[in-house]
């Protein structure tokens, strides 16, 4: 039997040839394109201080001691203590149930939109996309009006019309919190999974059906296995999104009196402040995310997947029968909890006088929508902060992230994979975790402005941008560009003229998110922000912790109509998937 073994000095000896030659390239390059180059070097060192800087802090802070060593002090108090270790457990609990009611509601409702004649599926899909789009602390607030324990509607309803002792609901509860989570994140397997089946080759169904397999059949033996990438990258964001939420936890955590890891974090940021103990309680944050990422590569690495072969036909929608009005009754009964109900609870309390006041016409204002006008508010300084931060970082994030794509794709400079790690570690790295190592990073240069929340705003934003931007470059044949050059155009005149206007439907809709996703940001902001830099979220939970629940639905109200807007604006932008079933 042959042998192979591996001369470590061989290896070496190739690998520093390979990043001598890499070097010589690069040399010869800049050379020849030195504001080409340039550009990109002050990217990639850009990456470096907005990225992998505070997320080095937040490892060191954690294990290092006041005097510089090394210690597991902080690690072992995270542990010891109580509250920390109740939080930590609240974290996992809502790991794993979340992710579990997702899959139950988003899994058949995304077969019933994607692979049968259920009437209703745009409505279905739009309304499961508002349901995402809306921020869950949002969303909590139209459920504080409707199941607070004592004032909430929906609880006063059902003690009058039953002649009950006491409320029979509590959202105020883990309980409570799950299920607001749940009916804000279903969507997450609602839309990967229908992509992937609207993407599927429908011949394999035909096949089983031909064999005499029956509807259900089909559906459980294969077209769910066939989707399985999309199932586990549905669960793994749920996952993801419920150990790094924060702004419903608050809601109602702080009021019920539990807390989760997130909202602990805040709390050790608070006077006097703790960052060794706030940096340690947010590493267990970090680990678990890689831990879901590392799961699901090694996973999707065990099989193959291929569902589109490129003789995909028009997938045939399975024929429910009178079961079809079932299914909608389904789907509508969960965008109900989702959004009707909520929404509709959340624009009520914005024009009721008083919280818990009787719904009657004399009670309904519009006295709560003065705090927009009134400058003993922090309101319109904070819709200020909130479009100048947003509108800054998308544009920002769109440039850098032209530059992170054309050094992946289009260059062979050494190292350039890493580029793409960097960025993509980002995505996964919890926004609060994120948020203390921006804090430690930059408390002692621009903590108390703008710029902190803008950083932090950059570092968290620039993957939306890298994978829009990516898949747009992606598609432009390199001979269009290499034909510019070969007709004179400088480096910089192609991208302008050849390349960027290629990408222009990528470069807008990833805009368009950023803008949407930094307009609501409440983890890094509340954590960030100092009189005067206040953002429209972070003016919510403000007025929330003062107990003014109209004034937090009030603008909550306005975050909700702008998600909503940015985002049915980015669909026209990117269109309609042509594989969709009708």
């Amino acid at each position: 039997m042959a042998t192979t073994t591996v001369d470590s000095g061989s290896y070496l000896s190739g690998l520093s040839t390979k990043f001598s030659r890499g070097w010589a390239d690069f040399r010869l390059g800049y050379a020849r394109e030195p504001m080409k180059y340039s550009l990109l070097i002050m990217a990639v060192i850009i990456l470096g201080l907005l990225v992998v800087y505070p997320i080095w802090l937040l490892f060191q802070f954690s294990i290092v001691d006041p005097k510089g060593g090394l210690t597991a002090a902080n690690y072992v108090e995270v542990m010891q203590r109580k509250d920390l270790f109740s939080a930590l457990l609240n974290t996992l609990f809502l790991g794993v149930v979340v992710p579990l009611g997702c899959l139950v509601l988003g899994l058949p409702m995304a077969w019933m939109v994607s692979r049968t004649n259920m009437p209703g599926k745009l409505f279905v899909r739009a309304f499961a996309g508002i349901a995402f789009v809306i921020p869950s602390f949002i969303g909590t607030i139209g459920w504080i009006f409707l199941l607070a324990p004592n004032s909430g509607l929906i609880n006063k309803t059902l003690v009058s019309w039953f002649n009950l002792e006491s409320p029979p609901l509590d959202i105020f509860t883990m309980q409570g919190l799950t299920f607001v989570l749940v009916m804000h994140f279903f969507p997450l397997v609602l839309f990967a999974v229908s992509a992937s089946l609207d993407n599927m080759d429908p011949s394999y169904e035909e096949a089983a059906r031909n064999l005499g397999a029956g509807r259900v059949r089909t559906a459980l033996s294969i077209t769910m296995p066939l989707v399985t990438p999309a199932v586990l990258s549905g669960a793994i964001l749920c996952i993801l999104d419920a150990l790094a939420a924060f702004g419903a936890p608050a809601a109602l955590g702080f009021a019920g009196g539990f807390h989760v890891l997130t909202t602990k974090i805040y709390t050790l940021i608070l006077h006097p402040p703790k960052f060794e103990l706030a940096a340690a309680v947010a590493v267990p944050i970090v680990f678990f995310t890689f831990a879901c990422l590392f799961v699901q590569k090694w996973w999707l690495g065990r099989g193959r997947y291929t569902t589109l072969t490129g003789k995909a036909g028009q997938a045939r929608a399975t024929d429910l029968g009178p079961w079809r009005w079932a299914a909608f009754g389904f789907c509508f009964i969960i965008i109900t909890f989702s959004v009707l109900l909520p929404m509709t609870g959340l624009i009520i309390l914005s024009l009721l006088n008083t919280f818990g006041a009787p719904i009657e016409f004399k009670n309904m204002v519009l006295e709560n929508y003065e705090i927009f006008f009134d400058d003993s508010f922090i309101v319109l300084q904070s819709i200020e902060n909130s479009f100048i931060l947003s509108i800054s970082t998308a544009t920002l994030c769109v440039m850098l992230g032209i530059a992170y794509v054309w050094i992946v794709e289009r260059t062979e400079i050494v190292g350039r994979g890493t580029v793409t790690v960097i960025i993509m570690m980002t995505f996964g790295f919890p926004a609060v975790a994120m948020g203390v190592g921006i804090l430690i990073g930059y408390i002692n240069w621009i903590y108390g402005t703008l710029w902190i929340l803008f950083v932090a705003y950059m570092a968290k934003k620039i993957p939306f941008a890298f994978i829009f931007l990516r898949n747009s470059i992606k598609q432009i044949m390199e001979e269009l560009e290499e034909a510019a050059r070969i007709s004179g155009a400088s480096w910089a005149r192609m991208v302008w003229d050849i390349t960027i206007p290629l990408m222009k439907t990528g470069i807008w809709v990833a805009w368009v998110l950023i803008f949407s996703i930094s307009l609501r940001e409440l983890a890094m902001s509340i954590l960030l922000a100092q009189p005067g830099t206040e953002t429209m979220a972070v003016a919510v939970f403000q007025f929330l912790d003062d107990g003014a629940v109209e004034h937090a639905a009030a603008i909550s109200v306005l975050i909700a109509f702008l998600s909503v807007a940015t985002v049915v604006i980015a669909r026209k932008i990117a269109g309609k998937g042509a594989l969709e079933v009708d």
